[in-house]
Formats: structure tokens, C-alpha cells, sequence
């Protein structure tokens, strides 16, 4: 035997006041109902916004608390720990000048950085900075050495080791 539905009801938006079809279940739970996420957004901000309060009841300044003016500050250093046992490879803010290379959070790899200072100009993203005793955290200029590709490193590195059995 096949359950038969209840007729829609017929209800306004709360923010726009447009009448669309409502399950009787949903409208006996909810005082608004929403012709759409987005009338419910706008509807939320304007709650929102009563209460951008802190507990004295003066309203949060907006200071624009970036950067160093930020208490979780943390120098502009992050650090990006792989799978397994491997060292993190340190992320440091990047300067204007060297913006092109950075991810979309302005951050940038300390080594990649570094060679490109050296260079005096932006890397590729094709182009790959080695590290001479594989240490990712050790980035002294003497110890980074570039590659055009991912496929000349390679190479190198097969050439320069020997496999262990």
C-alpha cells in the first residue's frame, strides 16, 4: 500500500515575502520560513549583526588586526609537515617583489625564496631548488643548488647516488 502525501502549504519568505510551497511537518516547526539559502543568509546577517558585541557591551573595533598587529602573530612563519617521518619544510611571507611565486596566502617556501634572491628575479614554476645533503630545513645559500626542471634534477640526483642493496 503506498503512503500518500500531504498537500504543500502555501507560505510568504520572511525576507522577500515571496510565497512558495512548504511541507506542513516543516511549518508547524519553524516560526520563517525561506524562499532560498540566500534570504536566509540575509535574514541571519541582520541577527548577526545585533550581536557584534564584546561583554561590556561596547562593539568590536575594527582595527584590522594583520599582520604584526595581530596577537597570533607568529613572524610571518609557517611550516608544512608532510606524510610520515619527513622534516616540515619552512613557509616564510613573501616579500612584493617575489609575490609571483607565492601561494594564494602570500606565503612562500624559505628555499625557493632564497635562490630567487640570489638570482635577483622571480623562479619559474618549472624550476627546482635542490637541496645539496638533503636537509629541507637546511637553506644556506651554499647548500641550495637550481635545476631548469624537475626532469634535470632527477637526472642528477640518479647520476650522483648509488642505490644501497
Amino acid at each position: 500500500m503506498a503512503m500518500r502525501k500531504k498537500p504543500m502549504v502555501m507560505v510568504p519568505c520572511a525576507t522577500c515575502g515571496k510565497i512558495f510551497p512548504k511541507r506542513p511537518c516543516w511549518v508547524k516547526r519553524t516560526q520563517q520560513h525561506f524562499c532560498s539559502r540566500r534570504c536566509n543568509g540575509k535574514e541571519r546577517a541582520k541577527v548577526l549583526v545585533e550581536h557584534r558585541f564584546d561583554r561590556t557591551g561596547m562593539r568590536f573595533p575594527n582595527t584590522g588586526l594583520r599582520g604584526p598587529d595581530n596577537p597570533a602573530w607568529k613572524g610571518g612563519v609557517t611550516y608544512w609537515r608532510k606524510r610520515g617521518n619527513y622534516k616540515p619544510i619552512k613557509y616564510v611571507r613573501c616579500p612584493r617583489a617575489f609575490l609571483a611565486m607565492a601561494r594564494a596566502d602570500g606565503y612562500v617556501m624559505e628555499h625557493r625564496l632564497l635562490m630567487a634572491k640570489m638570482l635577483g628575479r622571480c623562479l619559474t614554476r618549472a624550476e627546482v631548488v635542490h637541496h645539496i645533503n638533503h636537509d629541507p630545513q637546511d637553506n644556506r645559500p651554499e647548500n641550495l643548488q637550481l635545476f631548469p626542471s624537475n626532469k634535470a634534477h632527477k637526472i642528477a640526483e640518479s647520476a650522483g647516488s648509488v642505490v644501497a642493496s
